[in-house]
């Protein structure tokens, strides 16, 4: 074909420049969306699996309390990756069932729909983690503080790694890989309790806030790094 049938092509076929973009945009209707109202639709969007396995935790939580004594730390703990589970599988959820592009094309931009998701789940976290501290710190030996870095500790690693491998693997292999790695540090966690004396002893707690404070600042940066690859493109109207 030459360059001549080319341009013809071109200008027979070439979209026209829209006219009145912006006073179109403009007359859409926009109807006011509180932020609770945002919040809400969002938290509907959440799997009923992830607030089905926080309800499990606790139930076992309160069955360790009940036959585990005062030597029900290293359960709470071995729950707790699979706490990290939520916010980890959904960083990655849109692009694994294929509604990214969707959500660029929404009024509120993808990293608005990440933030207040993770937002809502990392409130029901809280909320069950000071549960399982009280549970785990009435039936233990350790102070409050001990307590809530032995548990924090499995938490971040798994968040830590989770949202690492979710930049790199994408699809539904990502949540299989996701979730091996909170079962591996569950099991970790256990085992190294099992077979290490003095596993929780006050005089390791050094090691133990020097871990949360290395993970507490890779998590940070791990998040970082996944909402600002779920940014809007330009062409986004949100």
């Amino acid at each position: 074909m030459n360059s001549n049938m080319k341009r013809l092509l071109k200008e027979c076929f070439e979209a026209p420049e829209p006219e009145k973009k912006r006073e179109f945009i403009a007359s859409l209707p926009s109807p006011d969306v509180s932020i609770m109202d945002f919040l809400l639709s969002q938290a509907a969007y959440i799997p009923k699996w992830i607030w089905s396995l926080s309800a499990l935790i606790f139930v076992v939580a309160l069955v360790g309390a009940g036959y585990l004594k005062k030597d029900m730390l290293w359960c709470v703990s071995a729950c707790m990756p699979l706490l990290a589970l939520a916010p980890v599988t959904e960083s990655g959820r849109s692009e694994r069932w294929g509604m990214a592009e969707l959500e660029m094309s929404t009024r509120f931009s993808r990293k608005s729909i990440l933030l207040a998701r993770l937002g809502i789940l990392g409130l029901a976290d809280l909320l069950l983690f000071f549960l399982l501290l009280l549970l785990a710190y009435v039936n233990g030996d350790s102070s409050l503080l001990e307590t809530g870095i032995y548990m924090l500790c499995p938490y971040l690693l798994t968040v830590f790694l989770g949202l690492w491998i979710s930049r790199r693997v994408h699809g539904q292999e990502c949540a299989w890989v996701c979730g091996a790695v909170a079962l591996g540090v569950s099991l970790g966690n256990t085992l190294m309790y099992q077979s290490i004396q003095g596993f929780y002893a006050p005089t390791g707690f050094r090691w133990w806030a020097a871990a949360f404070v290395l993970l507490s600042a890779g998590v940070a940066g791990q998040c970082y790094k996944t909402i600002k690859e779920k940014e809007a493109p330009v062409w986004n109207l949100g």
